[in-house]
Formats: C-alpha cells, structure tokens, sequence
C-alpha cells in the first residue's frame, strides 16, 4: 500500500499540483483500469518533459504552457471524442454550449452519423466527457468548457486540421480564438457562393 501511495504522489506531483490535471489524469487511470505497474511506468514516462506553446496567451495561470497531463488525456480518448472534443473549440472560451445545438452541429459535420440515435449518442459523449472531466456540466441542457482545455482545444485543432485560407467558393467558415462571446453568440459564419 505504501508503494502506490508513493507512486500517486508522483503522479500528484507530475499534475504540478493543479486539482483539475490531477482529476483528468486520475479519472483516465481509473477509465483504464490501470494496473500499479501502469500507474509506476506512467510517472517514469517521458510524457512530463514534453512541452508546448499554448494556443492562447491568456492561459497565464500554467506558465503559458499546455500540461502534459491535459495532452496525456486528451491522448487516450477514442478517436470519435477527439474530434468532438476540438470542434468545441470553435465557441468563445467560457461559453455556455447548448447541448441540442452541439449535437445537431456534430451532425451537420459530420462527427456524429445520421441514421443512429444522434440524440442519444451525443449525450454518451458528453457523459464521456463529464466523467473524464473534461467538461463542466453546467444543467441538463448546457455544458463549458474549462478555459484551460479550451487552450487544449485550440491548440490541437491548429496541429490536426491546420489553418486553411478562404477562396470564392467558400460556403462555411468556422473562426477560432474569438474572445467576445458576447459579440460572437456563435463562431461560426455563412458565407454564400457569390
């Protein structure tokens, strides 16, 4: 017992200490099932020398560094949260998400498929979430994202899907790093064929 205590002390201490790391890690061993020899070999993992400029400035409060024990999570999602889980992105950091408008976004992107219960399947992922932590759920119709991992967010929708530049036939443009949210209700804009 005294091993794997000293071991999620490591793991404590690895998290730099922030509760919402430590929850995220945490909830991902437990998801897992991890074994002691897991929870040992993931304190030795290079993983805590990796870092990273943030996507935003304004994520002061962690050195202007991502965590890699957010990156490590975000890591060890199925592949179909991930891309959920960036194209949240796209709304203002602190913006209170629509559930319903969420999933029929998911759906016109293509990152839920039409034909299954979107309703029902959407709602799986945000209990995912919920329980991995990743998520704030604020009632029965809302979620937020913490501002932190809306950093995350960006940051890996910059490294996967890059930076594309708009041309005439343009239809849909999705702009990220905009912080008005009350400027912006959503952040994303049509823009029609001219």
């Amino acid at each position: 017992m005294h091993k794997i205590k000293f071991v999620g002390d490591g793991i404590v201490k690895k998290c730099g200490g922030l509760p919402l790391v430590i929850k995220m890690v945490g909830s991902m061993m437990h998801t897992k099932k991890m074994s002691r020899e897991d929870w040992k070999s993931l304190v030795d993992s290079n993983i805590w020398e990796w870092k990273t400029p943030a996507a935003s400035s304004s994520s002061t409060e962690i050195g202007g560094d991502i965590l890699p024990g957010l990156m490590l999570s975000y890591d060890n999602l199925p592949y179909y949260l991930k891309s959920c889980f960036v194209y949240c992105c796209i709304y203002p950091k602190d913006y209170e998400i629509e559930r319903e408008t969420l999933t029929m976004q998911w759906v016109a992107h293509g990152l839920i498929e039409e034909g299954i219960d979107v309703e029902a399947t959407a709602n799986q992922y945000i209990e995912d979430w919920i329980r991995q932590c990743l998520i704030e759920e604020i009632d029965l119709k809302s979620i937020k994202l913490h501002h932190i991992l809306h950093d995350l967010a960006l940051y890996i929708g910059g490294r996967e899907y890059g930076h594309a530049s708009t041309t005439e036939n343009t239809r849909h443009l999705s702009l990220l790093g905009v912080h008005d949210a009350e400027a912006h209700k959503h952040n994303t804009l049509g823009i029609a064929n001219k």
